[in-house]
């Protein structure tokens, strides 16, 4: 199998329906169909990918199937959590978004390399820390962050049970 990751651009829009590709992973992995609150970044993707300058998200294509196998998206951090003894800013914070990898395509190391690239973009981007929740009940996410180097900044008691984590770059 040969892949190429390739940044989001409006060629790659219309030749893959990458926002069918998100939601499909979105019900396989969370069993939830669309909702606004949460994924309105996947039904504006050149707003929010293309168009503004330090974001990006990037698509793993199966060259020999001509498909989408993987995601991973990076954006300016636009939120607003309280975490105890940090202090986020879009200037110097990146955020981590829409990592998926179909189910017949992981552990193959393409996660790991989706997100090697998100943070060789941060780097070239300026950016100081990489910021990212996962839910404790994401199979797998924690240990595949904490392999990546991330660190947990905050543990929640909320209905999802998110984990705050960072990673460092500077």
């Amino acid at each position: 199998m040969k892949t190429d990751i390739i940044e989001l651009n409006e060629d790659l829009m219309k030749e893959f329906d990458v926002e069918e590709f998100l939601f499909d992973m979105i019900k396989k992995c969370y069993h939830m169909e669309y909702v606004p609150q949460y994924h309105y970044d996947i039904i504006n993707l050149e707003d929010y990918y293309v168009t503004p300058e330090k974001n990006t998200l990037f698509v793993a294509i199966d060259t020999d199937k001509r498909k989408i196998i993987a995601t991973a998206a990076v954006r300016k951090y636009d939120k607003d959590y309280h975490i105890k003894g940090k202090h986020y800013t879009p200037q110097t914070t990146a955020s981590i978004y829409r990592v998926f990898v179909h189910p017949d395509y992981r552990r193959s190391k393409l996660a790991t390399k989706m997100v090697k690239k998100i943070e060789e973009f941060c780097k070239q981007e300026g950016y100081h820390e990489i910021y990212l929740h996962t839910q404790k009940d994401s199979i797998g996410a924690l240990p595949f962050w904490l392999n990546n180097n991330y660190k947990i900044t905050e543990v929640t008691n909320d209905s999802f049970g998110t984990i705050h984590m960072e990673k460092c770059l500077i």
